[in-house]
Formats: structure tokens, sequence, C-alpha cells
């Protein structure tokens, strides 16, 4: 009799039990004593038992179904591009010219004007003044202040030595369209520049001065309110101030006097005491035999004047 659904284990062990109860089996009993049996018994076998039926293999379940692949999203609509913004507008240029602070200007092949009293024997002091011109490059004329008035065509700019005199100069220059740059003050009534005799006067050159107006070129880098002396101690002049009318750039004053200017200009077309400038024009409180004596501060506003007038135009 088989068992139905036995393990594998279980048939493997009733296979070895059966094993060994075959290997017991005994052979027939001898015959008895006397007479020789006639054969030998024959030997028994038990049978073997029947193995039992394998195990029916259960079915595979079936593969579940794939399943369907989702639909792709629909795309977001493109974001509006922002507005550009409007360009800023340009600031306008500052007055006295476009060059930075400290910094000449190339005024090579430039022309200037050097009016004296006498061309054919200038001082030593307009001597120098003819030489820096030429070092920065200006083809330099020394000329009579009494003219005549052509010398000034084609010229960048006019350089008045305090040698000529107002009545000489003014009648044929004043009125000149020419940047003009005047050393001392006996000429500042007659160019229009002061109201009358009292708007100007003299100091010692030991005295310091002061810088008030630094927003134009002509301050060079110099600080408004930085105050030192414009000519060296090892000389003996003086200084000569104005006070200018009319609506002039104040460079430099008298310290603890800023109505006595020892540096200022007019840009061209701005009012002066009795007028109106023709072109530009500035006023320089020394002498030129000074020139050669002027302080580093001294020097930087003489050639920031020089820029200023001789690289307008």
């Amino acid at each position: 009799m088989t068992a139905p659904h036995r393990s594998l284990a279980s048939v493997y062990l009733a296979s070895v039990l059966l094993a060994a109860c075959s290997a017991q089996v005994s052979g027939g009993g001898s015959g008895s004593g006397g007479s020789t049996g006639a054969g030998a018994g024959t030997s028994g076998q038990g049978a073997a038992g029947t193995s039992g039926a394998a195990g029916t293999r259960a079915t595979t379940g079936a593969a579940g179904n794939v399943g369907t692949t989702g639909a792709a999203g629909t795309a977001g609509p493109a974001g509006t591009a922002g507005t550009t913004g409007v360009a800023g507008t340009t600031g306008a240029a500052g007055t006295g010219g476009a060059t930075d602070a400290g910094v000449p200007v190339d005024l090579t092949g430039r022309k200037a004007l050097l009016l004296v009293d006498s061309p054919s024997s200038p001082s030593d002091g307009e001597t120098i003044l003819q030489e820096v011109l030429s070092e920065r490059g200006m083809v330099v004329t020394i000329g009579a202040s009494t003219g005549p008035a052509s010398l000034a065509t084609g010229q960048n700019v006019i350089v008045v030595s305090d040698s000529a005199g107002a009545g000489d100069f003014v009648p044929v220059f004043g009125t000149a369209a020419v940047p003009m740059i005047v050393f001392g003050n006996s000429a500042f009534q007659t160019l229009g520049w002061t109201a009358s005799s009292s708007g100007k006067g003299t100091v010692d050159s030991t005295t310091s001065v002061t810088m008030l107006g630094a927003t134009t070129s002509l301050a060079s880098d110099l600080v408004a309110g930085s105050s030192f002396t414009m000519i060296l101690a090892s000389q003996s002049t003086s200084l000569y101030w104005g006070t200018p009318g009319g609506n002039p750039i104040a460079v430099t004053a008298i310290m603890g006097s800023a109505t006595e200017l020892i540096d200022f200009a007019y840009e061209a077309g701005t009012a002066t005491a009795t007028g109106t400038a023709p072109a530009r024009r500035v006023g320089l409180g020394w002498k030129t035999n000074a020139i050669q004596n002027l302080t580093i501060n001294g020097f930087k506003l003489f050639s920031a004047a020089l820029d200023w007038a001789a690289g307008s135009n």
C-alpha cells in the first residue's frame, strides 16, 4: 500500500529501512541429522516495498499584465520676457575742460603770442616764460604790446607779461577772441575785470593763499580749503590780488580774505565787471620774474591755467 503525497525525505527513509530488512532474511533450515538432506533448502527472499508515487509539480502562476504607460504631461506656456530698461542719461561735462585733474594737456604745436614791452630785449622772467612754453611743445612768438592786432591771428593763446602796459595792449588785443593769460594786476581795471582801482592790491609773497574752488581743471589736483605759499621764500617779491566783478571762476585767494583773488578766470561769454569775456581769460597775481621761483603748488596752478586757456581751442 502506498501513502499518497509522501515527501521525498519520507520515501528516502522507507527505502533505507526496506533495504535493511532485506539484508536480515535467513536461509531455509538444515535437514535433521541422520540422512543427509536431499538438497539445500531454497533461500527465502522478502518482496521489496513499492516506492511511493512522486508528488505532482505545482503549476507556475501566470505572469501579471504589464501596466499601461501614463500619458506625458502637457508642457506649460513659455514665460513673457521682461521689458528692457531705459538707459540712463549721460551727465553733462563740467565747466573748465575735459581733462583729468593734474594731468597736463598735450600742447605740442599750439601757438602762443607772448606780449612784452620790448621784444628785442626781454627780461629774464620773460625769457624763462618763453622757454617754459617751448618746453610744452608750443610755438612761441614774442610780440610788442602795441601790436599790430594781426599778431593774434592763428594764435591759441595770448600771454601778457606784466611789462606790457595796459594802455598799450588792451586797446589792441583786449577784445581779441583768443584765450588770454595776464600776469600782475595793473591791467585788471582797464580790461574791465575790476570795477575800480580799489579792486586790486598787493601783499608780501610770503603770505599764504587758500584754494577756493576745485571744480574745474584750473585747480589742478589741489583740494579746496588747502593753504600754501605761492612763491619760494628765497625770492622777495609781492603777490598781486584783484577783486573781479561779474561771474569769475575763483581759484585761489589771500588766506583769510576770500574776495582778494590771486588766481581767477572767466569762461568765454560770461560777465566781467563791465562787459563780457570775448574768450577765456585768466588773471595770475604774480609777475613774470617770479615764475622761476614758484612753489610746486604755484607752478601747478600756472600749468593748469595754461592748459585751460591754450588747450581750449
